[in-house]
């Protein structure tokens, strides 16, 4: 295991706690140019269960639908149970963003599912077989020091990147998310988050925002991608 990840699963409540529990649920806004999916505004509800890699949001798609991420597949479904749209491997799935056009909605469902799974998980899934992690340089964010974690997921863990860089700070805590969605959009994400609460003795952020990496590596605040502003955040055994 790596030293720095050791201490990063320690400051969010220790890897033991945090196998206690199964289903994270949570109530939310989801906004921005990418997640929004005509139903920003709304709160959605979010179920995230960590031990499978599975996330479900409703609203999500549109006002009436869910969306379920799992193994590789997304499903949009109806309330009455009705699949209106289903991707057996998202990997194969067009991932373009223009930023003068309407995302489209699966692309939007499925950045939504994944992050707010990566969100409520992290830094734990980072200690998930077949997950490579390794220490990068540090990061200077306004003279503070926050040290950098880069993770390569396996193929079957599915997630708009295969590459993703953690950056956390002098508490060990989570400060900044950045990938490099896959595909042919060229855009790299940078993800802040803030606003940590301790639930059952996990420490979890309850406020992101996401936004394009420029090429000096800082993100660019002009503009919001993804928002998520979590207000209510419950873990448990079932």
């Amino acid at each position: 295991m790596n030293k720095l990840l050791d201490k990063v699963m320690v400051a969010h409540g220790s890897p033991s706690r945090w196998n206690d529990h199964q289903v994270v649920r949570a109530a939310a806004l989801i906004a921005g140019d990418l997640c929004g999916n005509g139903v920003s505004g709304t709160t959605r509800q979010i179920t995230v269960y960590p031990h499978l890699a599975r996330a479900l949001v409703e609203p999500s798609g549109s006002p009436s639908c869910r969306s379920d991420l799992v193994a590789n597949r997304l499903s949009i479904i109806r309330e009455d149970g009705t699949v209106i749209s289903e991707i057996e491997d998202v990997r194969t799935m067009p991932m373009n963003y223009d930023p003068k056009a309407r995302t489209d909605k699966v692309f939007g469902a499925f950045l939504a599912c994944c992050t707010v799974r990566t969100l409520l998980t992290t830094p734990f899934l980072l200690a998930m077989k077949g997950v490579e992690v390794n220490e990068l340089v540090p990061w200077n964010e306004d003279g503070d020091r926050w040290r950098v974690l880069r993770a390569e997921f396996p193929p079957g863990f599915d997630t708009a990147a295969r590459v993703h860089d953690f950056f956390f700070g002098g508490d060990f805590l989570l400060r900044r998310h950045d990938y490099h969605v896959d595909g042919d959009t060229g855009i790299t994400i940078t993800e802040l988050v803030s606003d940590y609460v301790d639930n059952h003795g996990i420490r979890m952020p309850r406020k992101l925002r996401g936004y394009r990496r420029c090429s000096d590596l800082n993100p660019d605040l002009a503009r919001v991608l993804i928002s998520i502003d979590i207000s209510t955040l419950e873990f448990s055994a079932t």
